[in-house]
């Protein structure tokens, strides 16, 4: 994380410190000094099916041995049906979801060969998984206890030990195949967490793909620039230097590519920019952060996992530019934001998203600031400096006058359809001289989509973590030719938990609203409390019309389900809209 305003104090530091008297607990550095991975497999493959030129196999083979036996792994092994493929992919997913065939064919398609395990153990309705010993019971998830989020005896007797050794026999499996010459690792939310232990503790691994498990799962609830402290114990200590995955970040041993989604509640945006930049500075290091994304990734991220296995898996000679470098300047209200990047030739695209004074990440809402050139709609990049391998591009920003900090970051897209972020640079504000400029537009379709986005985690349907959000999230031309967005999934706004936006009990929000047959929409407030989010609603039934035709609604007039009215204005953090119809909102106000 690039911060020059900010001195990063990091307790969690501990794997950096040599084993004595005062930390004689096990670290990342001992956990898996002497892991026994020699056994046999003994494996045996219980099914097949072809299907569109994949090959699916079922095995179960055999892991780690305990004192009451060895753990029996279930897999599914995809392969592109009569092609040879020489490299392998471990797919790691997120713990609690099932295997998913859409969510690893397309790599058996690009001619890989695919891993996929178990780590859930013993599932109701489900015929196969993998079985744990008595012993270690508890790394069947539903009987996890305490066991995945402390440490009450060893850091090997927890439920991360079971399942990164569950892992590590995996990849022995994937080795010991025909023909495999190249194995990586690729891994999902809590599975992420898992392929940063694999990718500092494994010698051979060709590369590694994280997608939102960044650590720091020991400070859930903790946001980084709260400077609230975490409450050290011998226990606490003892996690974060064994368990959580950030620890391992700086032994990583292989080319890693970092995938999140700037508002995700499963990657903290600020600790996981700290990872990252823990990574010896000597191995690659590729990331992307989709904007205004929560549960998926964008077409960009998707791209950039294609390309980093064309590079690390087919020995292609795929480059990937150095990481944008952001810096801001402040002049009264005013920001000047100056990217420098890298391979100007090949770059069609570089934008900065900056958001003011939002400490949570997950609920702040990421502006796209105004270039220093005004050549955005022909898609051209103008550049204010270009010397051979690296250019400058400028932004500007005006403050709004009322937080007393930002944060932004820079993308930079690439004519492959890959892109790159900078770090997050967070910058803490002088007092301005200006007044505040109004902060009460929540979205205009003048600025296109932007300041609106997609609900996702309305998307019931995908099985896979990448999305097209042309396909999610559109304009949509109304009468007098006038647009405004829409998408079938809902669409939320985070604008209404930035300081300079005040929420009380008489506001007001009124937008815009174009159907061309009836429907009731829901604008639906999102409330942050001590028992989690809770939501309040409003309906209005719109009815067809060749005209735009306006809402308005009282924040007091918000229910719940059981007909409670909002108790605390300062909680609100999010305004989402649905519909079970075709609908175009625009010009969203809170007055």
């Amino acid at each position: 994380m690039k911060d020059k305003n900010y001195k990063l104090k990091d307790k969690s530091n501990i794997s950096d410190v040599e084993e004595n008297e005062k930390f004689s607990f096990l670290t990342c550095k001992t956990l898996w000094n002497d892991f026994d991975d020699t056994l046999p497999l003994q494996s045996s493959k219980t099914g097949e099916m072809h299907y569109e030129n994949v090959t699916y196999e079922e095995y179960y083979f055999s892991g780690r041995k305990t004192a009451s036996g060895r753990v029996r792994i279930y897999g599914l092994y995809v392969t592109p049906t009569g092609g040879e493929s020489k490299s392998a992919l471990l797919y790691i997913p997120e713990i609690t979801e099932k295997m998913s065939y859409e969510a690893i064919n397309k790599y058996a398609k690009l001619g890989y060969s695919v891993l996929a395990v178990d780590l859930y153990g013993k599932r109701e309705g489900a015929e196969n998984f993998t079985v744990y010993p008595n012993d270690v019971n508890f790394a069947n998830y539903e009987s996890r206890g305490n066991s995945m989020d402390k440490i009450e005896k060893s850091a090997r007797e927890t439920s991360w030990y079971e399942w990164v050794a569950v892992c590590k026999y995996s990849l022995k499996f994937l080795r010991e195949t025909n023909g495999i010459e190249k194995v990586g690792v690729m891994g999902i939310k809590t599975g992420a967490n898992i392929a940063w232990q694999l990718a500092a503790t494994e010698n051979d691994l060709a590369c590694a793909v994280m997608l939102f498990g960044g650590g720091w799962t020991a400070y859930k609830g903790i946001p980084y620039f709260s400077h609230k402290e975490l409450v050290m114990d011998e226990e606490r200590w003892h996690y974060i230097s064994a368990i959580d995955a950030h620890a391992y970040a700086p032994f990583v041993r292989c080319p890693v590519l970092y995938l999140t989604s700037t508002n995700s509640e499963v990657a903290d945006f600020d600790r996981v920019n700290i990872t990252l930049s823990r990574v010896n500075k000597e191995v690659e290091r590729v990331f992307n952060f989709a904007p205004a994304f929560n549960v998926y990734l964008d077409n960009f991220c998707k791209k950039d996992v294609e390309l980093f296995f064309k590079k690390y898996f087919d020995g292609r000679e795929v480059q990937f530019a150095a990481a944008p470098e952001l810096e801001i300047s402040q002049d009264d209200n005013y920001l000047t934001l100056s990217v420098k990047f890298f391979e100007p030739t090949r770059v069609s695209e570089c934008r900065v998203f900056i958001n003011e004074g939002v400490i949570e990440p997950e609920l702040r809402n990421w502006e796209v600031c105004d270039p220093f050139y005004d050549d955005e709609e022909s898609g051209q990049l103008t550049v204010s400096e270009s010397f051979g391998s690296e250019a400058t591009r400028k932004f500007s920003h005006v403050l709004n006058g009322e937080a007393k900090e930002v944060f932004a970051f820079a993308v930079v897209r690439y004519r492959n359809g890959g892109a790159l972020s900078s770090y997050l640079t967070y910058k803490k504000l002088a007092p301005s001289n200006s007044a505040p400029k109004s902060s009460n537009l929540v979205y205009t379709s003048k600025d296109k989509l932007e300041g609106l986005a997609f609900y996702d985690k309305n998307i019931e349907d995908k099985k896979d973590v990448f999305v097209d959000e042309n396909e999610l999230i559109t304009l949509v031309e109304g009468p007098n030719g006038i647009y405004g967005a829409y998408s079938r999934y809902g669409l939320i706004s985070y604008k209404l938990n930035e300081p300079g936006c005040k929420v009380h009990e008489s506001s007001l929000v009124n937008m815009d609203v174009y159907a061309s047959e009836f429907c009731v929409m829901r604008l639906i407030l999102m409330c942050k409390t001590d028992d989690g989010v809770t939501e309040y609603y409003y309906y209005s039934e719109v009815k067809a019309s060749k005209i735009w035709k306006g809402i308005t609604a009282s924040l007091s007039e918000f229910k719940t389900a059981d007909g409670k009215a909002v108790k605390d204005y300062e909680s609100v953090f999010a305004l989402r809209i649905e519909s079970d119809g075709k609908f175009a909102v625009n010009n969203i106000l809170l007055l």
